[in-house]
């Protein structure tokens, strides 16, 4: 026990470069001896700039020590989750101008994969991939009739759910997939004659009024980034009604609705706004009346730096984000427990989304693939 006080309370580094991990008093994130400390928008909390003339000498060598970290733990549950020799493993690599690893993250149990999606940028596409988790093999699925632009994935019921975003000809839609012969159908692409603006993450609920719903954010994102016509109505989360195909916007207020899930009992909704040019970088909360209307809406958290995207729940509701510096690790009450950090992971150190599948995280680094197999399991 006083080991485990001890390597919480100081700083803690194992390994070294890619698998380096440094544990730091959450302390530190609201308290700096300092006076003259500085943090530009464009950096992550580590490269905090502190004067080396100040006696600030602990802290300088604290945050000093973590700038080439691969996890900074702020509590032994993190450390515990991830393990005192954790062990990132590249998987896949490739050159920085094909982004080909950037969204979905979903678990396929037929098959023992995880999908995932390419970025539409710099070019449209129609690729999506998966990872065999036995063999670690990516490869690029002959999804038939293809989906453009796809997003998020999500797997419910025998079938993995597909956002497309669409483009200028083809409106943007959400499509099921079978994962064994890749025949893609349409479930969704219009409210009341209205085009979906982009639809970029989705997931499901069961017992909320005994029903199966399909819930997903609809954000104006094709027609920001030009790939899309002049949007027909505001950014919107929306619930499908998988029996009778009712379409019924249940959020109409956020600025970019992006992540989206439940917690385990389905009675707290997750959803992530992100507007960079706004400085809106916020996942809320929201309780669900008894006929699944999202109400009580309150900050689960903000990030610190960039944006939070996708979101996952693990079996303890503990909250996983990706966010600007990495995946950020919260409990249910919003605190932070640690930061799988992207430094090393990509060029930019992006990590817009990842999947869980009981101890292995699978990272979406954008040009690459990584593996990171937990200390214990997490679903």
């Amino acid at each position: 026990m006083f080991l485990q006080l001890l390597l919480f309370f100081f700083t803690l580094t194992v390994a070294n470069g890619l698998n380096k991990l440094v544990a730091l008093p959450l302390s530190i994130t609201s308290r700096l001896e300092s006076t003259n400390f500085y943090r530009y928008k464009n950096e992550s909390f580590s490269f905090t700039n502190i004067p080396t003339s100040e006696d600030s000498n602990s802290e300088q060598n604290e945050l000093f020590i973590s700038q080439d970290a691969s996890f900074l733990s702020y509590t032994t549950e993190f450390t515990s989750i991830i393990g005192l020799n954790p062990n990132l493993k590249l998987i896949e690599q490739r050159l920085t101008s094909i982004p080909f690893a950037h969204e979905g993250g979903a678990y396929i149990p037929e098959t023992n994969e995880v999908w995932f999606t390419a970025n539409q940028l710099p070019r449209q596409n129609t690729n999506i991939y998966s990872i065999n988790l036995q063999t670690n093999q990516i490869n690029l699925l002959n999804i038939q009739p293809p989906i453009i632009t796809p997003n998020g994935i999500n797997y419910f019921d025998g079938y993995a759910y597909v956002c497309s975003q669409g483009n200028k000809t083809t409106p943007a839609a959400i499509y099921a997939v079978n994962p064994t012969t890749y025949y893609s159908r349409l479930i969704v692409n219009s409210w009341f004659g209205y085009r979906l603006n982009s639809p970029n993450d989705v997931t499901f609920s069961t017992r909320i009024s005994q029903k199966k719903f399909m819930w997903f954010t609809d954000p104006q994102v094709a027609f920001m980034q030009g790939f899309s016509g002049v949007p027909q109505y505001q950014s919107t989360v929306f619930r499908y009604d998988m029996l009778t195909s009712e379409l019924r916007p249940v959020i109409t207020d956020l600025i970019i609705p992006n992540g989206i899930a439940f917690n385990r009992d389905e009675t707290i909704l997750y959803v992530s706004d992100t507007s960079p040019d706004t400085d809106v970088s916020i996942v809320y909360a929201y309780d669900l009346t008894k006929d699944g209307l999202p109400i009580n809406r309150r900050i689960f958290s903000v990030s610190s730096f960039g944006i939070p995207d996708g979101i996952k729940i693990d079996r303890n509701d503990r909250v996983w984000i990706a966010e600007g510096d990495g995946i950020n690790l919260r409990d249910r009450n919003g605190t932070l427990l640690g930061v799988i950090l992207g430094y090393g992971i990509g060029t930019n150190g992006l990590i817009s989304n990842f999947a869980l599948v009981k101890n292995i995280v699978i990272i979406l680094g954008q040009e690459s693939v990584w593996r990171l197999d937990l200390a214990i399991d997490v679903l």
